[in-house]
């Protein structure tokens, strides 16, 4: 097979999603050459699906994501396509009491967050690659040299300065031959995948109170946010056996779904249905888990508009660009956020980004809902935690550094650190490594990380408690 030669760049970054985008702006606006290479046809991921997007504030709602992955979000809010959702719940169910208390998160709108994304990285000039697989990676010994990519064009080899993996799988890094670990110790169980769509028609107000949650929020944002923005749980149990009789293949794991509405006249659904057993960095499993969400999907569209008081009208719109993944690689680093880390609040001389969202552990089984630790999901005090640099950067392999859900971490750590605001921070603290790493002429493994923390700190980033 013939390859092309691309141009080299200074840093590449493989994938255009939550970690992705502040991974290429940082490098970017740090002066180097940066390729942004996206397998889909537009950059966002995970934080295009409608769902809200957490990790930028702990649970006493102190902001702890800023710098470019904030500045984002301040242009989404300038457009009115963005707002923040405040918990004001008291006791259970979303009480601080509560495993699943989240204090504040931003909501917006998918179609605006990749414009925004988009005019961003090209403001920057970041060159950027759609339609485009890692296929490869380039060696030089232990160095990963550069990537090569396929699409349209053919195969290309890309020789890059330094490389960050975004791919959310460890793509990058398990072909360079960095180890990696996968789900929980002693069996490798995974999160389950989850597949979200869009429906319109939806009247809420309709469902029978039994069977709606409505969550206690309070939306900081325009007029039209305060009065279309809301989240609902719709609980599947009083319809289990007519789901048995009508969906047989999924109606065990039918037991109750979220809808947002996001003030645009859609909702946005899915997020607790679950396919378990499925490994999503595995292609065949992935391509299982897509066909068996969308059937999923379009029979429980189905069976909620027959059975269902306000679904009598409602519309399968559309279903998400993917399945949704939480978990699958986690590329074993020069140190792994653990547990205690995360519950205790603990800091790092080389924190590069702060996490402080719950550890969020969807059930394994597809019909457990959470699974809570020994010592609980919230962290100490409801504050935040370090991430250090060096869960970044992979054993056994130099040149390339990973962020968002495939860092060292445990994986109970993991569930707490894989949420779109810390994966952003990430992100950023990755990039700009990288670039800093190619102006230097070391390794990312040895760049020092005080200037790194203080070039973060320029870029806008937080990486302390200070407002």
């Amino acid at each position: 097979m013939t390859i092309g030669i691309s141009g080299g760049w200074d840093v590449v970054v493989a994938g255009g999603g939550p970690a992705g985008i502040p991974a290429a702006l940082a490098a970017a606006r740090a002066g180097v050459r940066t390729l942004l290479v996206e397998r889909h046809g537009c950059v966002g991921g995970n934080a295009t699906m409608g769902f809200p997007l957490h990790g930028f504030f702990n649970n006493r709602e102190e902001r702890i994501v800023a710098g470019i992955p904030w500045e984002l979000i301040e242009r989404l809010k300038a457009r009115d396509a963005a707002a923040e959702v405040r918990n004001v719940g008291v006791g259970e169910p979303r009480g601080r009491g509560s495993l699943k208390f989240n204090a504040r998160f931003v909501v917006s709108r998918p179609e605006a967050f990749k414009a925004v994304a988009l005019e961003m990285l090209r403001e920057a000039g970041v060159e950027i690659m759609l339609h485009t697989w890692v296929a490869d990676v380039l060696l030089e010994g232990s160095r990963v040299a550069g990537l090569v990519v396929e699409n349209k064009s053919g195969r290309t080899a890309i020789p890059a300065g330094a490389v960050v993996d975004c791919t959310g799988d460890g793509d990058v890094a398990a072909r360079a031959g960095a180890p990696f670990e996968r789900g929980r110790p002693g069996d490798g169980g995974l999160q389950p995948l989850t597949p979200l769509f869009t429906l319109s028609g939806v009247v809420l107000e309709r469902v029978e109170p039994a069977s709606r949650i409505v969550w206690p929020y309070e939306v900081v944002g325009s007029e039209a946010w305060r009065a279309g923005c809301r989240g609902s749980t719709i609980r599947l149990e009083p319809w289990s056996r007519l789901l048995q009789a009508e969906l047989p293949e999924f109606a065990h794991l039918l037991k109750q779904f979220n809808v947002w509405e996001l003030a645009d006249g859609v909702s946005y659904c899915g997020n607790m249905l679950h396919l378990p057993g499925l490994d999503a960095s595995q292609g065949d499993q992935l391509s299982q888990a897509e066909t068996a969400g969308r059937r999923m999907v379009w029979q429980l569209a189905g069976f909620l508009r027959r059975h269902v008081a306000g679904f009598e009208n409602a519309h399968l719109v559309g279903t998400a660009i993917q399945v949704g993944i939480r978990e699958t690689r986690r590329i074993l680093g020069g140190y792994s956020l653990t547990y205690d880390d995360v519950v205790d609040a603990r800091r790092f001389a080389d924190t590069i980004a702060l996490g402080g969202y719950r550890v969020d552990i969807h059930g394994y089984d597809g019909g457990t809902v959470y699974n809570e630790p020994v010592r609980g999901t919230q962290v100490k005090d409801y504050g935040s935690y370090g991430v250090p640099y060096r869960c970044l950067v992979p054993r056994e392999v130099d040149g390339l550094l990973t962020a968002g859900r495939c860092i060292s971490a445990s994986h109970e750590a993991q569930g707490s650190c894989r949420v779109i605001g810390t994966c952003m921070a990430m992100g950023q603290a990755a990039g700009l490594a990288a670039a800093l790493s190619v102006r230097q002429r070391c390794t990312p493994r040895d760049l020092s990380v005080p200037p790194l923390q203080e070039a973060l700190r320029q870029q806008g980033a937080r990486l302390d408690d200070e407002a």
